[in-house]
């Protein structure tokens, strides 16, 4: 029986009892927590010793949970009570900064750690992310005296979307603040920031500065959005986080460094650990450098399990190690399991292991040099074919040339750019100046070469629709099939398991067409369609460095395998019309319909036209003539009708052109569902308008911390007077409605489609709760 008390078998457990944080839609109350507690302590005393083995597994699975919970809940309660706050706070900056020193103010967000709140010192430190627009560059250890005006991360959240707010909790920047005033109270920077100060002045002299920064000090602020692009399109970006590879060449090439030193020394003197030892120091110093970032964490802690074993001359397998080394890293941060690359790294050292397992080379092809090629090879099509799943789950997409590129990349990389990166730091620090240029020179020639291939393969990134993924599976099930040789006595179950996996080709659609109301932030971007073709009303904003279509739009098209047929632009304003452009030249067969002349229309969006699409009306009841610029009061208002239901678009329609819609149409004007116009702003929505809409539910578009705070307390008090139900997107993410023959439903992001503890509106709740 005493197997079941195995450390793997903890390990395991443990590592299972934190998994639920991903899908919990609340984390557990104080009570509930108590109370699994006690019983778990109860079931250890009364359970028989017999059964204490089995009893102990799920002891350990509970103690997975609780602590998980509990580590979360401590997480969140110390940064609670500072959220929409102003605070004088002293803070220690905790990144180094590679910002260069410039003329014009560039704002970008800086880790701190606030240690003291109005002169208070606090117990636990706080992590936060001040948004900096300052000429003075803080560095890494100094000490600042701030005022800011705090807010949490709340992100925008739609399917196929990037979750943000996850993103923030599993990396601890969910609290940041607006800077209003600072003060420097201590210049003293620490070790690290001096060592990038010595490398700056090197790596800002080259053209892929960013990517350099990357590999020397795991500081991926800098890369290029472009350089980025390219590497996730061609399967590369993988060799520029650091982790494991790099891990292994820092040690390999100080083992290396030092076997050749020992041959100068007498042979007594000599000891079998010591390169070993020094490799370790020298990678784990490296790890430091980074910032112990989780990769980096990951890989270190393994080498150092690995280095233990050796010594210890204990032989456990790889599978063992693994599941030590993810069990250890929960136990010092649950919130680990919430991060993408998390699983990304450990997804790819199961799957590394799994193939050299379950699909081995014959010992002929592993042990000759002439081989390589094909030991290249069989490594990057297994890899490619196991992490699919992760791929698609995580970057919606493939890229089909990352076979290629791997086999350019991988060489390149690990031969000569990083290699030049190690020796260029090392140079720079000692200051000498001709060896330090010539490294940072060949590391960055290097990069140009590579960058010159991957510009030319990246042709094939596929994205991939979700109904699909569970295609993703194929090449695990072919590696079991292969080897264990189902076929031959499991046939008609492996025949089955195809058809579960080929499901998706024959889904039957659960609602005739549907309707979602995105969320953009301040703006408007609302996709009607029936699972394969899609009308747009309004693109949402375009922003400095991006815009709507690019985060949100687009994302959701691509994640439901729509085309979209028809864009429709209720008037000229910035966060309605600003994706359309980019609509345009990736649609251009996509009709257009609006009020201004100038768009070169499709359709004008003239009051009494209509169109009808997939039996669905669109009556345009709004503007009665087209204008050069279409302002608020020119939105193009639609009514879209199908059998009993109707859903009424107004844009940002103004209280004048309401009570002109009341004249004109009355009770035609009756809708199931509204958009609330302009954003719930207090110049629309008037109690006459909305005595003739009557709808059913009504929706708004708006950002958590718009300026103008909308939608304003006045027309969230007309609507509760009406007692009528309103969503807005802020706190419920992306709203759907499912329209059948008869009848209709409607699910919120956050709370029916994808509730999660992590999604929560953290702070005090807004006026329309």
């Amino acid at each position: 029986m005493r197997k079941f008390c195995s450390l793997d078998l903890m390990a395991i457990m443990f590592s299972l009892g934190c998994l639920p944080l991903l899908f919990l839609p609340q984390l557990l109350s104080n009570w509930q927590w108590y109370c699994i507690a006690v019983i778990l302590f109860i079931l250890v005393l009364v359970v028989p010793i017999k059964l204490r083995y089995f009893l102990f597994v799920w002891v350990m699975f509970f103690l997975g949970f609780l602590w998980s919970n509990a580590y979360c809940k401590q997480y969140l309660s110390n940064i609670s009570s500072y959220i929409d706050k102003t605070l004088v706070v002293r803070a220690k900056v905790v990144n180094i900064n590679t910002h260069q020193a410039v003329t014009v103010i560039e704002p970008y967000y800086l880790p701190f750690s606030i240690f003291s709140i109005s002169e208070v010192m606090l117990s636990n430190n706080i992590p936060i992310s001040i948004y900096w627009d300052r000429l003075e560059l803080p560095k890494s250890g100094q000490i600042w005296q701030l005022t800011l005006k705090t807010k949490v991360v709340h992100g925008y959240l739609n399917d196929g979307g990037f979750d943000s707010q996850r993103f923030s909790i599993a990396n601890r920047s969910i609290l940041s603040a607006k800077l209003i005033d600072a003060r420097l109270l201590d210049s003293q920077s620490d070790l690290r920031q001096t060592i990038v100060d010595l490398v700056l002045p090197y790596i800002d002299l080259f053209d892929y500065r960013g990517i350099l920064l990357a590999l020397a000090f795991g500081e991926r602020s800098q890369l290029d959005d472009s350089h980025r692009m390219v590497m996730m399109q061609t399967g590369v970006a993988h060799l520029m986080a650091i982790s494991g590879m790099h891990i292994l060449v820092v040690f390999s090439f100080s083992c290396f460094l030092v076997k050749a030193l020992l041959f100068f020394i007498p042979q007594r003197f000599i000891y079998f650990f010591v390169p070993i030892i020094i490799g370790w120091l020298c990678a784990l110093f490296y790890a430091w450098l980074t910032n112990f970032n989780p990769p980096t964490l990951r890989a270190i802690l393994a080498l150092s399990i690995w280095i233990y074993l050796r010594y210890k001359k204990h032989q456990i397998s790889a599978w063992q190690k693994v599941n030590r080394i993810i069990a250890l890293l929960l136990l010092f941060d649950p919130l680990m399991i919430l991060s993408e690359s998390f699983w990304l790294s450990c997804y790819a050292v199961i799957s590394l292991i799994f193939l050299f397992d379950w699909l081995p080379l014959p010992k002929s092809v592993k042990n000759k040099k002439r081989w390589y090629v094909l030991r290249l090879l069989h490594l990057q099509f297994g890899l490619t074919l196991l992490l699919l799943p992760i791929q698609f789950l995580v970057f919606q997409g493939f890229s089909a040339v990352s076979i290629l590129t791997n086999l350019i990349a991988i060489p390149i990389i690990s031969l000569f750019t990083f290699p030049a990166v190690l020796l260029a730091l090392i140079s720079s620090v000692v200051n000498c100046f001709s060896s330090a240029l010539w490294f940072w020179f060949i590391a960055d020639k290097s990069l140009e070469w590579l960058f010159l291939s991957l510009n030319r393969l990246n042709l094939l990134w596929l994205k991939i629709p979700s109904d699909f993924y569970l295609l993703s599976l194929l090449g695990w099930l072919a590696v079991v099939i292969i080897r264990t040789r189902m076929w031959r006595h499991f046939s008609i179950t492996l025949l089955v398991i195809l058809m579960i996996i080929v499901t998706p080709f024959f889904k039957q659609q659960q609602y005739r067409w549907r309707l979602d109301m995105l969320d953009v932030g301040h703006g408007l971007a609302i996709v009607i369609h029936d699972g394969k073709s899609a009308i747009l009303y309004d693109t949402g904003a375009t922003w400095e460095k991006s815009s709507a279509v690019k985060k949100v739009i687009i994302p959701f098209l691509q994640w439901h395998n729509l085309n979209v047929q028809g864009i429709i632009i209720s008037h000229q304003h910035n966060d309605h019309v600003g994706g359309l452009e980019l609509l345009k030249s990736l649609y251009p067969k996509a009709w257009l319909m609006s009020s201004s002349y100038d768009l070169n229309n499709d359709y004008p969006c003239l009051a009494g036209n209509h169109i009808i699409w997939n039996d669905l009306t669109f009556n345009v009841l709004w503007p009665t003539q087209l204008v050069k610029y279409a302002q608020n009061k020119d939105s193009c208002v639609v009514q879209v009708t199908v059998g009993l239901f109707s859903v009424l678009l107004t844009g940002d329609l103004e209280r004048n052109q309401e009570y002109q819609l009341i004249t004109k149409y009355r009770d035609q004007l009756a809708s199931t569902i509204l958009q609330i116009p302009h954003h719930g702003s207090s110049t629309s929505s008037s109690y006459a308008f909305l005595n003739h809409v009557k709808p059913v539910k009504s929706l708004a578009s708006t950002s958590r911390y718009n300026p103008w705070k909308l939608p304003s307390n006045k027309v969230i008090t007309r609507y509760q007077d009406l007692h009528l139900d309103h969503y807005v997107t802020a706190r419920t993410g992306q709203i759907s409605l499912f329209f059948d023959k008869h009848t209709w439903k409607l699910k919120t992001m956050r709370g029916e489609i994808k509730p999660r503890w992590y999604h929560d509106w953290f702070g005090s709740l807004p006026i329309y709760e």
